[in-house]
């Protein structure tokens, strides 16, 4: 298991801080995709999304979407999180986004051009 420090952990809250309010694409472990703004998160890594639609599969123009409005998305179910970073929650078109990938114990971010 691996230990966080407290200046690990205060880099993560500022990450996660700037990620509020920012639209996301948040995969789960039975294949849907919960596409949405970023609202709340707790220590158990469950989050909130606003303005949320579900997919099944990757989201598309053509495919159907179902609207869920606010949604709850349990930590234990996260495959993966999209932090769409170049746009506003209502465009979709060819997002630039950050990669973060969730374990268990901590979010870790795949995206390595930060340094």
């Amino acid at each position: 298991m691996t230990e966080v420090t407290d200046g690990q952990s205060d880099q993560a809250q500022q990450k996660i801080k700037q990620w509020l309010n920012k639209p996301m694409r948040v995969s789960i472990v039975d294949g849907r995709v919960l596409v949405g703004v970023l609202l709340c998160t707790d220590r158990d890594q469950n989050l909130i999304l606003g303005n949320c639609n579900e997919y099944i599969g990757s989201p598309s123009e053509q495919e159907e979407f179902r609207v869920l409005g606010l949604a709850l998305i349990p930590g234990q179910h996260i495959k993966s999180i999209y932090i769409d970073e170049g746009s506003s929650p209502t465009q979709s078109s060819n997002p630039s986004h950050t990669s973060i990938t969730t374990t268990n114990d901590h979010i870790l971010d795949d995206d390595k051009s930060d340094g």
